[in-house]
């Protein structure tokens, strides 16, 4: 009777608890606030709720709200400035939103500093590595979470333990853990962070464009590393601008643009000419490459058996006008230091750089510049851009010589009708020529480089992965660019790691591996794989 009279009950408590469920509006988004347990009801293991953030008069994010849930992998795309990375900061504590609200495990939390995030288990690995050059591996693993024994004093054999451990994860060995991160490709660099981020057992890894630089075969790494973590039951918040590879790795896909997620997909549901499209409402054309005659133009630039140690040897090639010779190779091959060595960055131990049989070799990067030879650097932020300066500063520096009167003083009114009519040319999405570079997205922020140097009208420019960390549409605008250049007969060195890249803008491409030339192609026999077996040594 009694075992009768609990069951009724508890039915009726059910029924009740259902009806009322279904009454309220949207009660799978606020019911965490209503104290709804695992168990119960299927709770996301991250929520957010109705995100919002505005930076001056932008609004970066409006009304975000997206469900992660345990073990999965959620890719989000967009084009450049869709406000993702404002997104993934602000789970990660880096800065904190407006209004909205986060869920953890069904737990309102909100995030002061990325030291609260860590400490509920959210890990984020950036698109620019952030890294301690000088310190070692481990040391960096370590940063700012040292493991310390009752004494209080730092146990280093239990952090070497850990470190080993976090490292297998990614497929490292326990070798690097005493070599400082400057002696590591860029690639490991990486590798070793995302080490960091896991070796604490977190539960959320954001990964920004992890493999914006990395190698095919590091990145096929990665991937195996993005499994086993699934395995272990830690989701991951994926961004990246490469649709083939958030296809392949995604459970599910949030589309992005104008700081609103305007589309949630199953990857088996779409290909990747339907989330472009998404990405930019529009169709986008990317194929840009226009047949030129180069040929028969005497080179404007000759090199001629360049060394350099063990960074690269016996270097030769010729650059013509309105030519693109593309540059690939595996990270590590020596393509940047070549690169570099024609630009003046360091003096090769031997060897000839000939510009229009003028030798420049060694010459100043000051002198390099006065002969119109402009360098665009892979890592835009370090090496390219003034940190904390406006767009105008970064924009109209190399010309500041043209728009000046005849004591020096610089024609402000005419700076800015440069800087501006470049800015709309080239579609740069700023509210103002006076904004932080450093608020602007990675793809403004490559397009401002990009105006540097053509407002100086280059005769050769040296274009470092000009397109990494990028979106389609921008990407296809810089391809534009590029090939525009070329056919305004200046003459380019396209560095790139994306295959698909280099083929479809290049007149010729050059292989190297191990600092040395391992092939060479035209743009009529371009085969990927007869490529691909150069880069690897297998030619």
């Amino acid at each position: 009777m009694i075992r009768s009279l609990l069951l009724r009950i508890t039915l009726i408590i059910l029924l009740f608890s259902e009806q009322f469920r279904l009454s309220i509006p949207n009660a799978d988004r606020i019911g965490p606030a209503f104290g709804i347990k695992k168990g119960i009801m299927n709770i996301p293991l991250l929520k957010l709720v109705s995100i919002e953030k505005s930076f001056g008069g932008i609004k970066a994010l409006r009304n975000v709200s997206l469900d992660l849930d345990r073990g999965k992998v959620l890719s989000i795309v967009g084009e450049n400035g869709a406000g993702k990375s404002t997104l993934m900061k602000i789970v990660a504590g880096a800065i904190q939103q407006d209004s909205g609200e986060i869920w953890m495990n069904g737990e309102k939390v909100f995030f002061q500093s990325p030291l609260d995030a860590m400490k509920k288990g959210i890990s984020i690995v950036f698109q620019e590595p952030n890294i301690f050059s000088d310190l070692s591996v481990l040391e960096n693993i370590f940063s700012g979470n040292e493991l310390v024994n009752r004494s209080g004093s730092v146990d280093w054999k239990k952090m070497y333990d850990s470190g080993v451990s976090a490292l297998r994860l990614v497929g490292l060995s326990e070798d690097v853990l005493s070599l400082s991160m400057s002696e590591l490709s860029i690639g490991n660099q990486q590798l070793v962070l995302i080490a960091r981020g896991i070796y604490k057992d977190c539960s959320v890894l954001i990964l920004d464009e992890p493999t914006s630089i990395l190698s095919h075969n590091e990145s096929e790494k990665l991937f195996e590393i993005i499994a086993k973590l699934k395995s272990r039951g830690v989701s991951i918040l994926y961004i990246s601008h490469r649709i083939p590879e958030v296809l392949r790795i995604s459970d599910n896909i949030i589309v992005m643009r104008d700081g609103q997620v305007t589309g949630s997909v199953s990857p088996d549901q779409v290909d990747e000419t339907k989330i472009v499209t998404a990405m930019s409402g529009r169709l986008i054309d990317t194929e840009v490459f226009v047949p030129r005659s180069y040929e028969e133009k005497p080179p404007i630039l000759r090199v001629k058996d360049l060394c350099c140690g063990a960074e690269y040897q016996d270097i030769c090639f010729e650059l013509r006008p309105g030519e693109i010779l593309g540059f690939y190779g595996l990270v590590g091959a020596g393509r940047s230091e070549i690169a570099r060595a024609v630009f003046g960055y360091k003096k090769p131990e031997k060897g000839q750089v000939l510009l229009e049989n003028e030798d420049i070799t060694g010459l100043r990067i000051a002198e390099i510049v006065r002969r119109h030879i402009y360098y665009v650097p892979e890592d835009r932020g370090a090496q390219g851009l003034f940190q904390g300066h406006s767009v105008l500063e970064n924009m109209s520096a190399p010309f500041l010589d043209k728009i000046s009167d005849r004591f020096g003083f610089i024609l402000k009114k005419e700076e800015r009708k440069i800087v501006h009519e470049n800015i709309e040319k080239y579609s740069i999405k700023t509210d103002s020529s006076d904004a932080l570079i450093n608020n602007l997205s990675g793809g403004s922020q490559q397009k401002v480089l990009f105006c540097r140097w053509l407002l100086n009208r280059p005769g050769v420019l040296i274009l470092d992965e000009p397109t990494r960390g990028i979106d389609v549409m921008t990407k296809t605008e810089i391809h534009k660019f590029i090939m525009d250049l070329a056919m305004q007969e200046v003459a380019i060195i396209l560095i790139s790691s994306d295959l698909k890249e280099i083929i479809e803008l290049s007149d010729r491409i050059i292989v190297f591996r191990k600092g040395k030339i391992t092939g060479s192609f035209i743009h009529v026999a371009f085969k990927e794989r007869e490529i691909l077996a150069a880069a690897l040594g297998l030619a």
